[in-house]
Formats: structure tokens, C-alpha cells, sequence
């Protein structure tokens, strides 16, 4: 998302960069292992792979927020329990033959 801030932009970018290593390297480590069944599942739920992306780094974020400004410690069943819930309460299930939406 472009605003008129080029340091918001950057600062935007490299969030996302970082929040899609973080994804990256938990399916390459299946470490945890749901966030690889999550994302298999949500594409085969009619989510394209960048949409897909786009609902885990949700729930990333969520948790990354958690730690940071609630100041509570990671959880993994709270992760866990976010991933399960995906596309809640992010974006609607998609029905049957749905073709990819833009708009996340």
C-alpha cells in the first residue's frame, strides 16, 4: 500500500519483506508445521498463493503485535489457534469456484 510518506513506504516494504521470510522460513522448517497446512489449505480453499501469503502474514502480524505492544510472551498455541481460524477474520471463505480476489 503506497502512501504519500516515502519513509512510511519503505518502512511498509520491509515489514512485509520481513513478515514473508518469517512465513518463508516457517514452511521451509515446517516450524510450526500448520502454517505449511495452512497454506496448502487455504489454496485449495480457491485462495491464489499471494492471497494466501497475504492471510498468514496476518496472522503473523497478530502475533508479532502481541509480543511487542502487549508485551506478552510468544504463543504458540495462540499462533496456532490464528492459523486454524484463516481466512477469519481477515477475509471471507471463499465459495466454491470463486476466481482470485484482489482486494486483500
Amino acid at each position: 500500500m503506497k502512501t504519500d510518506d516515502p519513509n512510511t513506504d519503505e518502512i511498509n516494504q520491509r515489514l512485509s519483506t520481513a513478515i514473508r521470510a518469517t512465513i518463508n522460513q516457517q514452511i521451509a522448517e515446517k516450524d510450526p508445521i500448520e502454517t505449511l497446512l495452512t497454506l496448502e489449505r487455504l489454496q485449495e480453499e480457491g485462495f491464489s498463493e499471494n492471497e494466501a501469503y497475504t492471510l498468514l502474514g496476518q496472522a503473523v502480524s497478530r502475533e508479532v503485535a502481541e509480543v511487542i505492544v502487549m508485551e506478552l510472551p510468544f504463543n504458540l498455541e495462540r499462533f496456532i489457534r490464528a492459523l486454524e481460524l484463516l481466512p477469519e477474520p481477515f477475509a471471507k471463505a471463499k465459495p466454491s469456484g470463486d476466481q482470485e480476489d484482489e482486494s486483500l
